[in-house]
């Protein structure tokens, strides 16, 4: 039990650090991610916050993706309730540096795409269930042929269009977010001798059977 509790820790600071990403990449001034410019085009056009449109884009890629059979576990369940209220989070708190002379901008950027990046390597790792968006990258990724980086920046790429359509904001940092973040997740993955291909995630339901044989011991 201790190691699952290792775990589930785990995977609560990948998420968080993928929230301190998105608004640091936010503040930096350059333009959004691309799944943020999805967000902020919602944002704009319905009236809901940046953490409420992260929800309900992830309830409708969730749907996707259980249809292509990529397997809900818990670590997808945190990631859809907890990633959206730890972006608010952050911007409330304010305790984030925001870009205004250029070389602060790009520097500020890059550490939230590190962050970010990063953040997404340490909650997959975990064998949890991934998040709404990250789930559409790895099932693609196993169904199809292509690494990692080049599923993701396809992705990306058309969440981009769709935000861009809906009023969403593009800036240097948008186009350069959308062509690094697949191939540092997969860097990540490379550096700590894991295949994503080979990661297979927990169900809910062999979680839930998995949890109670180790409560029964």
């Amino acid at each position: 039990m201790k190691q699952e509790i290792l775990k589930y820790l785990k995977l609560m600071l990948g998420l968080l650090l993928c929230a301190l990403g998105v608004v640091t990449i936010l503040n930096s001034n350059l333009g959004l991610s691309p799944w943020d410019v999805l967000n902020q085009g919602l944002n704009r056009t319905i009236g809901i916050t940046l953490g409420e449109a992260n929800l309900l884009v992830g309830a409708f890629v969730v749907l996707f993706s259980i249809f292509l059979k990529q397997p809900i576990g818990s670590g997808t369940v945190i990631n859809f309730l907890l990633v959206g209220v730890f972006i608010d989070m952050y911007i409330y708190l304010d305790i984030i540096p925001k870009g205004d002379i250029l070389l602060k901008k790009i520097l500020i950027l890059i550490i939230g795409i590190l962050i970010f990046s990063y953040g997404c390597y340490v909650y997959i790792s975990t064998g949890l269930g991934c998040g709404p968006r990250d789930g559409l990258m790895v099932i693609l990724t196993k169904k199809s042929s292509h690494p990692l980086w080049k599923i993701k920046t396809c992705i990306e790429i058309v969440v981009l269009g769709l935000g861009y359509i809906l009023g969403g904001t593009i800036g240097v940092g948008t186009v350069v977010s959308s062509l690094c973040v697949g191939p540092l997740i997969q860097y990540f993955f490379k550096l700590n001798n894991q295949d994503i291909k080979k990661l297979e995630h927990r169900s809910l339901i062999s979680e839930f059977k998995f949890l109670k044989g180790k409560v029964l011991k």
